[in-house]
């Protein structure tokens, strides 16, 4: 379930670094208050979130975390990682350690399969696993 999830948050954030490239419209197509795109932004996180919160419900979460609580965490550090420059070196190590936090099965499953965005694979140079 880990792999599902961490899955379903590389998306969002290589789909936003790539949006936010080197574009001198990135402003206006990501920033929260200059949006062209915000109804489009807005449902894009609405379904998302409806999709974490349907991963957490299936794979539990600690009691003291409700799913969709979980989902919203998962967003707000995929939001962090879009604001800084090493987004996709970090995003294995934040992911893993948010994930083990957040889910009832052991996370060491599945993280053997898993790429980072932009496709580096575990134990490589820009993988820190």
């Amino acid at each position: 379930m880990a792999e599902r999830v961490r899955g379903v948050l590389a998306a969002k954030l290589e789909l936003v670094l790539r949006l936010a490239g080197d574009s001198p419209h990135s402003a206006e197509l990501l920033d929260a208050k200059a949006r062209l795109f915000g109804d489009i932004c807005h449902t894009f996180t609405a379904d998302l979130r409806r999709l974490l919160t349907d991963l957490f419900t299936e794979a539990g979460t600690p009691a003291s975390v409700e799913p969709a609580e979980a989902a919203n965490i998962c967003i707000a550090l995929v939001v962090g990682l879009e604001s800084v420059s090493d987004a996709r070196q970090l995003f294995t190590p934040a992911t893993d350690a948010l994930l083990a936090g957040l889910l009832t099965s052991p996370l060491a499953e599945c993280t053997s399969r898993v790429t980072t965005p932009g496709g580096a694979p575990p134990r490589s140079a820009t993988h820190p696993a």
